[in-house]
């Protein structure tokens, strides 16, 4: 079955911070855009915390298609096209083969105009974000994502995130604000010396979170990542010295082992939002 792709337009007061977010989720486009947007709260976009009171237009559309595979009147790609504002118009009036509007479905327009102050950020944390690196395992992700949202925490998932096609070593200045992550470690690919037959395969994380992993290890310290391990057989751990893991299991255990991690790194966590 095949599964929509979102696209965000922002027209920002401040020039530089309009632009557009291709092949976004649903779940990404409710979770980081359209809830906060709506009810006049400021919302991450591009790597950079907007106010909705600074908005001049906000424009979303969806493709079954990838944002690379669509093409202008002028036979441009919509990833390329310099001209954003050309290619609003021509989604607008149903000039995108395959671009379809959807604003009002998920912005009302009674609520657009919704004005808020901007939440302004007293210390590194103060925002509450932190950073959560995950691989193939949805059910994982998902029950984190769940966790995070009762307790108010902002999740940055780095494969979400704009790269604007820069690595998580050239974006991480974006993101001074974090001081704290999630690593989720998940049996996603099969792995074999080349002596050996497939029967003596093993498992291990794709290789972009273990190197992820390292890098926020050494960048924020061993002590302020926290590491999920789903359990299995055969499953290779990266071997970081030091490195302490905490067993992801559907009795959802690990939510307090969580929530005392962040109590002690200065998060605001309130008792009665312990994850059941």
């Amino acid at each position: 079955m095949q599964v929509p792709k979102y696209h965000i337009y922002i027209e920002y007061s401040e020039k530089e911070k309009s632009g557009i977010r291709f092949n976004v989720s649903h779940e990404e486009l409710l979770r980081v855009f359209a809830t906060p947007f709506a009810v006049g709260q400021p919302f991450w976009f591009m790597g950079r915390l907007l106010s909705p009171i600074k908005v001049i237009k906000a424009v979303l559309f969806w493709s079954y298609e990838t944002a690379d595979k669509l093409t202008l009147p002028n036979h441009e790609s919509l990833v390329v096209v310099k001209d954003k504002k050309y290619l609003i118009e021509s989604v607008l009036q149903n000039k995108v083969k395959g671009a379809y509007p959807c604003t009002e479905e998920f912005l009302q327009p009674e609520k657009i105009q919704v004005l808020a102050q901007p939440i302004v950020a007293s210390s590194r944390i103060a925002l509450q974000r932190i950073f959560v690196v995950s691989g193939s395992d949805d059910y994982m992700k998902q029950a984190v994502l769940g966790a995070l949202a009762k307790l108010k925490i902002v999740p940055v998932l780095t494969c979400e995130e704009p790269s604007q096609g820069r690595k998580i070593v050239d974006r991480f200045n974006d993101y001074e604000d974090m001081a704290f992550a999630v690593v989720l470690l998940s049996p996603d690919d099969f792995v074999y010396c080349r002596n050996e037959t497939t029967t003596q395969r093993k498992l291990k994380p794709q290789q972009n979170v273990v190197f992820q992993l390292g890098f926020l290890l050494g960048k924020l310290g061993k002590s302020n990542v926290f590491v999920l391990l789903r359990e299995c057989e055969n499953f290779q751990v990266p071997d970081f010295e030091g490195l302490k893991t905490v067993a992801f299991d559907d009795r959802g255990s690990w939510k307090l082992t969580l929530i005392r991690e962040l109590y002690s790194h200065g998060f605001r966590i309130e008792a009665a939002r312990i994850v059941k």
